[in-house]
This record gives C-alpha cells, structure tokens and sequence, in this order.
C-alpha cells in the first residue's frame, strides 16, 4: 500500500471510530510505529486530524470535547497523580492563582484548609473552596461562561492587577516545546496570559496526552514556565527536551 493511500484509509478510519492508536495501525498496516506517526504528522500538518499521545483524534472529537463537565472525566487518574505533587508547593501565608482546568480543579480538590489566598476565575473551583474557613477566597468576576464554567472578560481581568501572585497553577490543551501552552478558547487564553504576567512563579500542570500538541491560542512560552509538573506516560525524549530548556520537570508517581 502507499503512503497516500494508506493515509486516506487513515482517516476513513479515524471518521468513523474518531480516535485511533499508533500501534494498532501499525499492526492493521504491518508497517513500523514510526512509519505511522509520520502520517499523523503529516495529516495534522494539512489540517485534517489532532494528535495526541498514542495516536490521533479527528478535529470533530477536539471540539466536542471542550466543555468543563466532558474533560473532567479524562486522564482522571492521570490529573490526581499531577495534582498530588502539586499539593506539596502549597504553604500558609502565600498567594495562589488557578486557572479554569480540571486539573487545576483535581489540585484544589485536595487542597488544605490553611491560611492562604486563592484567586480564580473557575466557577468550580470557587465552590470548592467556599467551604473552607482558612482559606481568604477571591473571585475575579466577570460574565459567567457555561461551557467552560468560568467568568471572563475584563472585570476578570482588572482584578488580577491588584494582586502579587506568588505561585499559579496553569494547565492547557496542548503544550509545543517551541511556542509553549495553548488554549482553544480566546477568553480564557487571555486571562491565562495575565495571570502569567502577574504571578511570580508558573507552574503547569499538564497530563502527557497534552505534549507536542497546539490548539488556537497560545498564552505563556516555554521560557515563562519554571516548572512542569506531569504523569509517568511523558515519552523520555520530550522530558529531556524540556528539561534542557532550563524548565523543572517533575513527573508524579503514579
């Protein structure tokens, strides 16, 4: 079969079943591992699927997968492990930013009731934390978004200037090694950026699906980010890459 035909049926495949596996095309084709992910590469480079760890998506699949209450049951395990080492750089007397992820949620899901600051613009995790008596909670505010469960805009964004962020916790859809993390939302791509600007220390939380990945809107470089903290299924050769760009990397037991 040739390259081009192999291809085509690729992504005959990929409409109907809407995510495919590496090795199992590569055992369908009898052709190396390697061999396939040179068509994901190339056929993401035409703009025709998303690749992710293991395999690909179809560009239908990213998009239905965007809503808050969808990606809340994705890689759960893998967002615990991440959220659990997290845990360890949270202290009394600090200020704490966290984005909108579910895995930032996973992270303040298991957060102590202690006598720190938090800031959000997640809805989610805003609720989370209004049970705690420690904890002095602000909202940035903002015109509430269903979709992602968060408040955006430029309320949101003002908010952010009154404070000195000590650590934030980011997450994203997808993380380049030469451009950095991508949101596939504008707003929230925005509010991500400032937050950025206005935290003293970032630190992305990102499960390993996520590597070598883009989506539409990139808001922080690789050279922003002091640390990185991800699962065990990050392949060696992104871990060296990044870690050789002066990025700590931290993978989390699983």
């Amino acid at each position: 079969m040739l390259a081009s035909e192999r291809q085509d049926h690729l992504l005959q495949l990929l409409e109907r079943q809407e995510v495919v596996r590496t090795l199992d095309l590569a055992d369908l084709y009898q052709v190396s591992a390697e061999t396939i992910r040179r068509d994901f590469l190339l056929l993401e480079q035409a703009g025709k699927l998303r690749r992710i760890h293991g395999g690909a998506q179809s560009l239908s699949t990213r998009n239905q997968l965007q809503s808050f209450s969808q990606r809340e049951n994705i890689q759960t395990e893998q967002k615990q492990a991440i959220a659990r080492t997290a845990l360890q750089l949270i202290h009394a007397d600090s200020i704490y930013g966290f984005d909108s992820s579910t895995t930032a949620l996973a992270l303040v899901s298991q957060l102590p009731d202690l006598d720190y600051r938090a800031i959000t613009n997640s809805h989610r995790v805003l609720e989370h934390l209004t049970h705690y008596h420690q904890v002095e909670l602000i909202s940035t505010g903002g015109r509430y978004q269903s979709k992602t469960q968060t408040y955006v805009g430029g309320d949101s964004i003002n908010t952010l200037r009154h404070h000195n962020i000590n650590i934030s916790f980011l997450s994203c859809v997808g993380f380049d090694l030469q451009r950095g993390a991508s949101e596939s939302f504008e707003q929230q791509a925005t509010f991500k950026e400032r937050l950025v600007e206005y935290s003293e220390k970032i630190v992305l939380l990102i499960d390993s699906s996520k590597f070598e990945q883009q989506s539409e809107y990139f808001f922080v470089e690789p050279k922003q980010i002091h640390q990185i903290i991800t699962d065990q299924g990050i392949e060696p050769a992104i871990a060296q890459a990044i870690q050789q760009r002066g990025i700590d990397l931290v993978i989390a037991d699983s």
